[in-house]
């Protein structure tokens, strides 16, 4: 699992602005002290994050970790982002906000406005702090969305694959970058099935087509669609209609 900003720790916001940058200006170099929280709303920001090469573009955002050495080799495409600097801690868990991500800055946008204001009137620190989790709590939200949809688009993209092939959780699990509780666990949230039973289903989908339009035996049905044999295949066909594959063809022909 990838490592993210920990929301088992609450975050200490230190400050916050807008930044809008001139045509070839570049970032600064330097290693800081602080986490920064950039959120990029028009252009691109680039720098290189202890010698990688890093680009945020508008509608993303992106968290400097602090004690990492940022440098401003390339020139930005002009970026304008709104930056907070804060102090958080980082773990590699599900709690947690990933380092990068989309940011959906029609909602974003008046608390930015709220939180500058609060700034710059020098409101009391627990209301900044109020925006600040709001901002995160946002962030976490539309990421988290895309977490399940990524989770879920590549469990049914490799089962469907090879669906003769027989489902291996570990290389779904791989591809993703998670353990693999955390992709059944987050499957599950997002379709009610587990990785297993939503594949088994769409195997018994395939075998019931099979079964009602070609005319390929019990044992050619079991290998086309994934069971394998056809013991593999008549249990699951008890199992999810209470009835053999025959039978259930016969009921299904004959409305019987």
């Amino acid at each position: 699992m990838s490592l993210g900003l920990s929301f088992g720790v609450l975050p200490i916001y230190c400050y916050s602005s807008f930044r809008y940058f001139e045509a070839h200006e570049k970032h600064m170099t330097r290693v800081c002290s602080q986490d920064v929280l950039v959120m990029v709303f028009g252009g691109v920001l680039r720098f290189h994050e202890n010698g990688v090469p890093i680009e945020v573009g508008a509608g993303e955002y992106y968290i400097q970790r602090r004690g990492n050495r940022h440098e401003g080799v390339e020139e930005s495409d002009m970026p304008k982002y709104y930056f907070i600097h804060f102090r958080g801690e980082f773990t590699a868990d599900a709690n947690t906000l990933p380092l990068r991500g989309k940011a959906d800055f029609e909602e974003l946008m008046p608390l930015f406005q709220q939180l500058d204001l609060r700034w710059h009137s020098g409101a009391p620190a627990v209301e900044k702090a109020a925006v600040f989790f709001q901002i995160l709590s946002i962030l976490r939200k539309n990421n988290d969305r895309t977490e399940k949809s990524a989770v879920v688009l590549k469990v049914i993209s490799m089962a469907s694959r090879n669906i003769r092939k027989p489902f291996s959780l570990d290389e779904v699990a791989k591809a993703c970058g998670y353990s693999k509780n955390h992709v059944i666990n987050v499957f599950k949230r997002e379709t009610g099935k587990t990785p297993y039973a939503y594949v088994t289903d769409m195997k018994l989908d395939m075998a019931k087509q099979l079964l009602l339009n070609s005319e390929s035996s019990l044992a050619q049905i079991a290998i086309e669609s994934g069971f394998g044999d056809y013991i593999n295949l008549y249990k699951a066909f008890v199992k999810a209609q209470g009835e053999p594959p025959l039978s259930w063809k016969q009921r299904t022909l004959t409305g019987k």
